[in-house]
């Protein structure tokens, strides 16, 4: 079968995380052409290597510089956003990224005639939640739903692979800790690897609907918080004491933490922690997309490495 992104341009935004380095190298693989426009090109220069020269351009830059978008949304093929905090740092940057910026980006979707929008949002994000993460994720999805009428929106669980900031996290945090908190241990989870939100982008760029679409992108199966902890201990080979919190009584250290340049957890982080975060089976998932997710225990085992 002819491979239909040969060739092709695309832009990814936000695109030097492991998440946007596994969707690059799919699409380098695919032989695409692909701009990355982000603020720490150094992470993703070693992936220059990976395609033929003048395959991957990386633009180092802030996306809010004027004109920068517009310039580089022009005679693009997709258009792939990947930008997301998991915190504030600065005073309304949940609404400024999640909400402000997707709106911006499809509203230049449509003005250049851009073929595809593909924007990776979460899973679960709803305008009824009390977390402004949650909140302002959907109503993003919402404003690019009204601007391009044929987005397509990938809401996945925790994403890990290596470089991920979940088991990456705790691994870290196992090596000198003998005791180990787990804010919301009954907490359910459905963990998806990276590769697979890669793969799912690349089957998404080949949908041809003229109408909005969105998909739920799960791993095969769900996990307690707890659950996924000891799993992550056991393939490590380090026995270590959890704790278990409850996550109402972390939020009003959670408010005084979030004052610090790295808090270690949020007063929204733990109202997220208040609900499962699995597949609401209100969307197509991974399988409607023709990608079987691998299941956690054996891929973790196989990872195990860049976590020890």
């Amino acid at each position: 079968m002819q491979n239909f992104l040969k060739n092709k341009k695309f832009l990814i935004l936000g695109g030097s995380g492991f998440v946007g380095k596994s969707i690059t190298e799919n699409l380098l693989a695919n032989e695409a052409r692909v701009v990355v426009l982000t603020r720490n090109s150094n992470k993703i220069k070693p992936l220059k290597v990976s395609g033929y020269p003048g395959q991957l351009e990386i633009i180092s830059g802030n996306i809010f510089e004027d004109g920068l978008l517009e310039l580089l949304t022009k005679d693009k093929y997709a258009v792939i956003n990947l930008c997301g905090v998991l915190y504030e740092k600065n005073k309304n940057e949940f609404n400024t990224i999640h909400n402000f910026l997707p709106d911006m980006i499809s509203k230049l979707c449509k003005r250049h005639n851009v073929k595809k929008l593909i924007h990776i949002s979460a899973l679960g994000v709803s305008k009824d939640s009390s977390s402004k993460y949650s909140l302002t994720k959907a109503l993003g999805e919402e404003s690019i739903k009204k601007n391009f009428k044929t987005s397509i929106i990938l809401r996945p669980s925790i994403i890990y692979g290596n470089g991920d900031n979940f088991f990456g996290l705790f691994s870290k945090i196992s090596k000198f800790a003998p005791v180990i908190p787990i804010i919301g241990p009954n907490t359910m989870f459905q963990p998806v690897y990276v590769n697979d939100v890669a793969l799912a982008v690349i089957e998404a760029l080949k949908i041809n609907e003229n109408k909005c679409k969105t998909f739920n992108i799960c791993g095969p199966k769900q996990y307690t918080f707890y659950k996924l902890i000891q799993i992550l201990l056991s393939l490590l080979e380090r026995k270590r004491i959890l704790i278990k919190l409850n996550p109402k009584l972390m939020m009003l250290p959670g408010l005084f933490l979030q004052t610090f340049p790295n808090p270690p957890f949020t007063y929204d982080q733990m109202k997220l922690l208040l609900k499962d975060n699995v597949s609401d089976g209100l969307y197509p998932e991974l399988e409607d997309l023709k990608i079987k997710p691998v299941l956690l225990e054996t891929k973790l085992k196989e990872l195990i490495d860049f976590y020890s």
